[in-house]
């Protein structure tokens, strides 16, 4: 096996790791005290709400709930507390081929606490218990307290965009309101693990901030939320985020083993807010606006641009072959041809370095004993025959932010979540159940490095290792990056065969 496909293997194996270890496991910090975990202003508390912020309460069983149907989503609303109990997307599935539940059963969103009310206790009713719609639409639930006392929730829904405008009506209350969102996310991934990973409180102030599950679990968050554009709780597919352009003042974030809660405080009455209830998809919320688009994860700056571009690239090809399996092979073939320039000019340079090792060798045993005059001798060599030493490393440097942001797109684009390509490939988001398409990739590899022969018997060894090894790593990937390596694998043996015969003259 050639030093090309050796370093290129040991390359892509680093970035792994390295990725995994900055970007896949939290940092390690000092142990911090509860009031350090906080950014919130204590001073002045008196009774405010703030004090009375507990741990989710469950509702109470549902039986007769109020339902409305769109195409895209079912919500479900108890008549105890008029709050969220359940939200079925009908585009996406679980892991029973079911529309995805993103509430967990016995919780509830919506919910309110004035100094005297909590929402939880009234009971609440609409004009009908089923509402069938196309389009926007309004419910209004309504609660009696007595006769004074009316207390209205009202939701406009947007089944297109998954937007919920909320405005809570306590008619002449203008003191504090707790805005109580307890239900949290439900998992929704075969995955369960790599899904809770994912599970994170997320707000918007200048750029986005995340604050992890485990963090949660040990300490509550409190802050300042006058200057947050939003604020909300995303798993790996899907995210739920409140709107408020600074009408709340402070939030309140916990969690409890997988499920994060949280509160908003309003200073002054309650005030109308805009949900955001729906998938992770990058055009979708770019659409909705709110910079709310920043939810999806592109990778870190370096790689930011790249991974937009891969994802308009897919997006684009699967507008004219709906189907992503596909998309991908297409996108592996332009991506070879993208390349194939930089690719020729690399294995020709290499050739050359070949043919002048003897005269390298030759340089080596008269000046072995200088070392600055061979470096000198040897770049001289190569001047004159116009060879550049580093020509190697072309591709492999021009591949490497184009890999690590294909890696970042395919594992996290909600449009391979369920995907279906061919045969036994029924969702390019998860691991192949058969582990058919790594081996394929594995015995490609193989062939990619037995094109160019071995120079000694380490060098086969490594040649046999290296795509046992890769395969292996390639395993338990999304299906939707083996197929693109897969394919790349196969393209790369075709065109070292025909540089290789151009190069030969034949």
């Amino acid at each position: 096996m050639d030093k090309r496909f050796l370093t290129y293997t040991i390359f892509i194996f680093l970035f792994l790791i390295l990725y995994q270890a900055l970007f896949m496991k939290p940092k390690p910090k000092k142990p911090v005290s509860k009031a350090q975990s906080t950014q919130v202003d204590t001073t002045k508390a008196g009774k405010s709400l703030e004090k009375t912020v507990t741990k989710a309460v469950k509702t109470v069983k549902v039986t007769t709930p109020i339902v409305v149907e769109s195409p895209t989503f079912i919500a479900k609303f108890s008549r105890k507390g008029g709050l969220l109990v359940s939200y079925t997307l009908k585009k996406y599935k679980d892991a029973f081929g079911k529309p995805v539940e993103l509430i967990p059963e016995g919780y509830g969103m919506f919910d309110f606490e004035t100094d005297s009310i909590k929402g939880i206790n009234l009971d609440f009713e609409a004009a009908k218990d089923t509402f069938v719609i196309n389009g926007p639409f309004e419910l209004k639930l309504v609660s009696r307290v007595n006769d004074n006392l009316q207390i209205e929730k009202v939701f406009k829904f947007d089944p297109k965009i998954y937007m919920i405008d909320y405005d809570l009506k306590i008619k002449g209350y203008r003191g504090e309101i707790l805005y109580r969102f307890d239900s949290g996310l439900k998992g929704t991934e075969k995955n369960h693990s790599d899904d809770v990973r994912h599970f994170k409180f997320i707000y918007y102030k200048d750029k986005l901030h995340k604050i992890g599950l485990k963090k949660l679990r040990k300490y509550e968050f409190k802050a300042i939320a006058d200057d947050f554009t939003w604020f909300g709780i995303r798993t790996k597919y899907f995210t739920f985020d409140v709107i408020h352009k600074g009408k709340l003042h402070r939030v309140y974030a916990r969690a409890e083993k997988d499920r994060i809660s949280f509160d908003a405080l309003s200073k002054d009455g309650p005030h109308p807010l805009k949900v955001y209830f729906g998938p992770i998809d990058y055009f979708l919320l770019k659409d909705v606006g709110y910079d709310l688009a920043s939810i999806y994860e592109f990778g870190p700056p370096v790689i930011n641009i790249f991974s937009k571009i891969i994802l308009y690239a897919l997006r684009y090809i699967h507008r004219f072959i709906p189907n992503y399996g596909w998309a991908i092979v297409i996108f592996s073939i332009l991506m070879k041809i993208l390349f194939f320039p930089f690719t020729r000019y690399s294995l020709k340079s290499m050739r050359k370095m070949q043919e002048l090792q003897p005269k390298m060798k030759q340089l080596q045993k008269i000046y072995k004993d200088d070392p600055q005059r061979l470096n000198k001798e040897m770049m001289e060599l190569y001047r004159q025959y116009k060879v550049n030493p580093f020509s190697g490393c072309l591709v492999l440097v021009l591949q490497f932010p184009i890999f690590w942001a294909l890696y970042q797109v395919l594992k996290t684009t909600i449009d391979l979540r369920g995907a279906h390509w061919i045969l036994w490939i029924k969702d390019l988001s998860s691991a192949d159940p058969y582990f058919i398409l790594p081996i394929l990739m594995g015995l490609a590899s193989l062939g990619q490095a037995l094109t160019q022969p071995a120079q000694d018997k380490n060098a086969r060894m490594m040649a046999l290792f290296m795509p046992i090894f890769i395969t292996v790593l390639f395993l338990k990937f999304p299906s939707g990056i083996v197929l693109y390596w897969f394919v790349y694998n196969l393209l790369s043996i075709i065109e070292q065969y025909v540089i290789k015969k151009e190069y030969s003259g034949g």
